[in-house]
Parts: structure tokens; C-alpha cells; sequence
């Protein structure tokens, strides 16, 4: 991580890498706060960087990604039986973000699982909510709360950050607000909303600039934009391709009723 920031996380993880008393993990906080990117650094650590041992001894899975209990039966039960074939190595690793996107019936077998192969697998699960785990999960685990962190002591969100280096125009969202309001399609239909989304990226804007125009539009009641906001947050973390996020944002900015947007915010 090349900010210096969650230097104490840090600082805890290598006590716990130089002890070699790696327990199993839950990262839990906000979206942007630099979740992913801490576990990343910490496998690494584990594994002296080799690309090899990452390959064969480290399991990622999306949850949010349809992983449901099949994956949690097949997949990463067969990954936990297999044999560790480096002396080097003590445990493999699985890495399960927004496993809070997992069902029920997965958390269970995956609490299961974690009780059958704790002998030679360490979990990392990484969830903005550690509420929406099984308590059963929750006490196999120690737990680490990452924050947004501060920067010149203010609190930064890394992928508002990361998106404002790649495209400068996202910095001054004022400009975003203006630029959106003077080009937003007055007549609606796919092919429009379509190719305004590109317009946006193209131009080096990004969901957050379009959730900032929505907040200042006078002619959208209070709860109808309450609901939206919520909705395109809770989405967010499910697109890897901004692109997509900016398209399914004015998708349903333009054609989604209210009575829709409610009921998939209350999911």
C-alpha cells in the first residue's frame, strides 16, 4: 500500500505473521476504506511474494458472484483437503469477500468447513457488515475493523480516490454536477441512456459524480432520492467495471419506477 495508512493493522498482522500465530480473520468496514488492499499485502507477507505458492496455497472467491453452498461443498472443501506439499508451508488460505453475500444455508457449511480444516487452512473473510455473518462464524474469528482512513485528517474513501487520479475531472464534483445537468438526454430510451453512459466515462466521470447530481436535483422528492442513494450504494461493490455502474445508475435513474427501486433497496 503505498499511502501510509492502517499503520496499527499493520503492525498487528506482522505481530501476528512474525509469531506465526495467524488466527482466522474478519476485515469488516466500509466500501473504500482498503480492505482488499490490506489482505493483499498480508498474503504476500505470508508468502514471501511467490507467485508460485500464491497460485497453489491461496483460494479468492467473491461471494457476490453467485458463490453459493455448492462452492462452499465443492470447491473450497476440495481446496481444503488437499495435501501441502512445500515444507515451507504451514496452512493454505481462503480469502472470502463479501461473503456476507452467501445464504444461510452456505454459512453454514462454511462454518463446517472451518471447523473441520482450521488445522491447515486459515479464513480471511473481508464484509463491509460482520452483522449479516452466523454468530457461530463470528466467534470462530478475530476480528479487525478497518476505517476509512485519514488523510491530512480527513477521511478519505480509496476508490473515490484511486478514480480521481485516474480521471482528474473527478475532483471537483461541482464541475461533475454542471456538466451532467447540461448534457443529461432530455428524451429517454436505451439507446440514449446508453450512449450518455459512455459520454460520462469517456469524459473521465464516475457513479459517484451522478449520485452527487442526484442529490441536487430540485425536482426529485427527498424519500425518492433517499431510496436511490441507497440503492446505487448497496450495488456498488457488486460492479468491478464503472462503466456498467454508470449505466445501471441511469437505468434506473430514467426508467426504474419508485415502487421498484423501493423494493430492491429493502432486499
Amino acid at each position: 500500500m503505498s499511502l501510509k495508512i492502517h499503520s496499527n493493522i499493520q503492525k498487528k498482522l506482522d505481530l501476528f505473521r512474525k509469531n506465526n500465530n495467524i488466527p482466522n480473520i474478519i476485515f469488516h468496514g466500509p466500501s473504500g476504506s482498503g480492505k482488499r488492499t490490506i489482505v493483499s499485502n498480508f498474503i504476500k507477507a505470508i508468502y514471501n511474494d511467490n507467485k508460485e505458492l500464491l497460485r497453489s496455497y491461496v483460494l479468492f472467491a467473491n461471494c457476490a458472484h453467485g458463490k453459493g453452498i455448492k462452492f462452499v461443498r465443492e470447491e473450497l472443501k476440495f481446496f481444503s483437503k488437499s495435501n501441502i506439499t512445500s515444507s515451507n508451508i504451514t496452512f493454505k488460505t481462503v480469502i472470502l469477500s463479501n461473503a456476507d453475500s452467501l445464504t444461510i444455508d452456505a454459512q453454514s457449511a462454511l462454518r463446517r468447513c472451518i471447523e473441520l480444516f482450521s488445522h491447515n487452512t486459515r479464513f480471511f473473510i473481508i464484509v463491509e457488515d460482520k452483522y449479516k455473518l452466523l454468530r457461530p462464524i463470528l466467534s470462530r474469528f478475530s476480528e479487525i475493523y478497518v476505517s476509512l482512513p485519514k488523510i491530512k485528517n480527513k477521511k478519505i474513501n480509496l476508490h473515490r480516490k484511486i478514480l480521481d487520479n485516474q480521471f482528474g475531472k473527478c475532483n471537483d464534483t461541482k464541475k461533475a454536477v454542471m456538466w451532467i445537468k447540461k448534457y443529461i438526454p432530455k428524451k429517454q430510451n436505451y439507446k440514449k441512456i446508453f450512449e450518455f453512459s459512455l459520454k460520462m466515462y469517456e469524459h473521465g466521470f464516475c457513479g459517484l459524480d451522478f449520485m452527487a447530481y442526484i442529490e441536487s436535483c430540485k425536482n426529485i422528492d427527498d424519500i425518492t432520492k433517499y431510496h436511490m442513494l441507497m440503492l446505487f450504494n448497496k450495488v456498488k461493490r457488486d460492479f468491478r467495471n464503472e462503466k456498467l455502474y454508470i449505466l445501471f445508475m441511469l437505468n434506473n435513474y430514467f426508467l426504474r419506477s419508485n415502487d421498484n427501486i423501493t423494493n430492491v433497496v429493502n432486499m
